[in-house]
């Protein structure tokens, strides 16, 4: 696929966690939209997580952005061709994410809510298996390790 899909690029990455008044203000946006049936929304969330060496208190973020940014057109144009999704918005945090805090957001709308539930699903998890997105997980006890996906 092309870079030059029919839907709007967007940055997704934002600096710090994502807060409910953001999410609260894309779902406002869309309140005037009369052919939405349905809205789907992912939310990822540091863990306090123990590990082997110690709890994890927080994720620092970083990433390989235009490569993530250009994928993400890749992903979205799969989405948008797989489901008549009328909508679709991922933001992913960087900077430093406190446990408890979220650090990731993907929302869809469609027509239906199988059709928002699933692109949903979808772009999640390509996000996490393609975007070049980094997280070093810092432990409360001083230290860190290397976030894995799986």
């Amino acid at each position: 696929m092309s870079n030059t899909g029919s839907h709007k690029t967007r940055e997704i990455f934002v600096e710090g966690p994502i807060g409910p008044a953001f999410i609260a203000e894309s779902i406002a946006k869309h309140s005037t939209r009369t052919d939405i049936g349905g809205h789907e929304i992912f939310l990822g969330q540091v863990r306090a997580d123990a590990t082997d060496i110690g709890s994890i208190g927080a994720i620092e973020y970083t990433a390989y952005r235009d490569m993530a940014n250009e994928q993400m057109i890749v992903i979205r144009e799969e989405a948008f061709a797989r489901w008549p999704i009328t909508c679709l918005h991922v933001y992913h945090s960087l900077g430093t994410i406190q446990a408890g805090e979220l650090c990731f957001f993907v929302f869809a709308s469609a027509p239906h809510r199988r059709e928002a539930r699933e692109s949903v699903a979808f772009v999640t998890d390509e996000v996490k298996k393609r975007l070049p997105i980094f997280g070093k997980e810092i432990l409360s006890e001083g230290g860190h390790q290397w976030k894995r996906n799986s």
